[in-house]
């Protein structure tokens, strides 16, 4: 497949005279639903649980803030990614990045063509466009709720149908719930696998038998971002070396810990990607020092190990240490998990932030008794719990 270096701008379904409010609107909802914000206060949707707490504190983390809220790598990035963009890259930083050697190298480390790889600007990229590509003619998406918001929310504000399919006990994917919700409009399906914000996962005969029931048409975005706990390690990309209709993304956030410099790839087959190319935005968001430290990353699978050590030590950690207080943690594997309380989260949240302790407030997710807890070192994780034992 070649692409198309000239790429119309197709992806406007009311054309170009509101294109550009009607997209700015989307990535505002979306930005809003990922977030946790009530998409109502920027005027889009229904009224949500409530303004949650701030993210970022105003100014900025005070020096030995604990950050269990964002999901990100508490080891940072492989030593050999830092080295590799100190040395080759900020020299050439002056100079346009030819995207090829990238992603022919993410194809080797998948052992897929290189046509069948897109990078972006982190996997959101792919998430936010992903609907103007496949709901442009109409046609519904199917999705469990809660989830990470994007896909949702831009579907909303294009003006289709949103269905959204409640999770299980203990925030599990209901894969009944969700063939059971799919029809012959049904254009999209997402599943994020494992969720967010619940960790559940979904094993591969279960995203295989998702993509089975989907109409003819309709495309399944399986968002790996957490991949390193995937159940039995296995991933939707082996669905589309069998050429079902599923674009699987992917990022360069989480397990390799560079976050900050915004990497992100989408891997499908042919007719999936012939219809995204339409809205990608090729290579325009890589920059130069990621395009040297993502290889450098891909390489060095010790880092990445040493952090799924990392992670499955602080889930044992954490839950137990919140166990032993009376408290109910889910009990997936991810980087992240709920929490109940049994009582109000937000002022324990609130309360946590004046002592320079981080974690998300379940109300943006209607769990308004949880916390969402990332797991980071063991000397964060035990400030948290010490810290939440003094207050709550």
């Amino acid at each position: 497949m070649e692409l198309d270096r000239d790429r119309s701008w197709t992806c406007y379904p009311q054309g170009a005279a509101l294109a550009r409010r009607t997209f700015l609107q989307a990535l505002a909802a979306a930005a809003a639903a990922a977030a946790g914000v009530s998409v109502s206060r920027l005027g889009f949707g229904q009224e949500g649980a409530g303004e949650p707490l701030p993210d970022f504190p105003v100014g900025g983390f005070a020096k030995g803030s604990v950050r269990l809220n964002f999901n990100e790598n508490p080891l940072g990035p492989s030593p050999k990614a830092i080295a590799a963009v100190l040395e080759n890259g900020l020299r050439e930083s002056n100079r346009y990045n030819l995207i090829d050697p990238l992603i022919e190298r993410i194809a080797r480390h998948h052992d897929v063509p290189a046509r069948s790889v897109f990078v972006g600007c982190g996997s959101t990229e792919f998430l936010q466009f992903a609907p103007w590509a496949f709901l442009q003619d109409g046609g519904n998406i199917v999705l469990p709720v809660p989830t990470y918001g994007w896909c949702g929310g831009v579907a909303k504000t294009m003006g289709r149908e949103v269905v959204e399919v409640p999770l299980g006990p203990e925030g599990t994917v209901d894969v009944a719930g969700l063939k059971k919700a799919m029809t012959r409009d049904t254009r999209m399906l997402y599943v994020a696998n494992p969720n967010n914000p619940t960790g559940a996962g979904l094993t591969l005969d279960e995203v295989a038998s998702l993509a089975e029931a989907l109409s003819e048409g309709a495309v399944f975005l399986v968002d790996e971002a957490y991949n390193d706990f995937l159940p039995g390690g296995k991933s939707a990309i082996d669905i589309v070396r069998r050429g079902a209709p599923v674009l699987v993304t992917r990022t360069f956030s989480k397990g390799f810990g560079l976050a900050g410099l915004r990497l992100g790839y989408a891997i499908g087959p042919d007719e999936v990607l012939d219809k995204l190319k339409n809205v990608w935005w090729g290579d325009l968001g890589i920059n130069t020092a990621v395009h040297a430290a993502a290889p450098a990353a891909l390489d060095d699978t010790e880092h990445v190990a040493h952090y799924v050590r990392t992670v499955d030590a602080g889930l044992e950690q954490l839950k137990s240490g919140l166990a032993s207080k009376g408290f109910k943690p889910y009990p997936h594997r991810a980087p992240f998990f709920m929490v109940e309380l049994g009582k109000p989260a937000r002022p324990v949240v609130k309360a946590l932030q004046e002592r320079k302790v981080y974690v998300r407030d379940g109300s943006s997710w209607d769990m308004p008794t949880f916390l969402r807890v990332s797991v980071g070192t063991a000397e964060e994780n035990e400030s948290f719990l010490r810290t939440l034992h003094e207050i709550a």
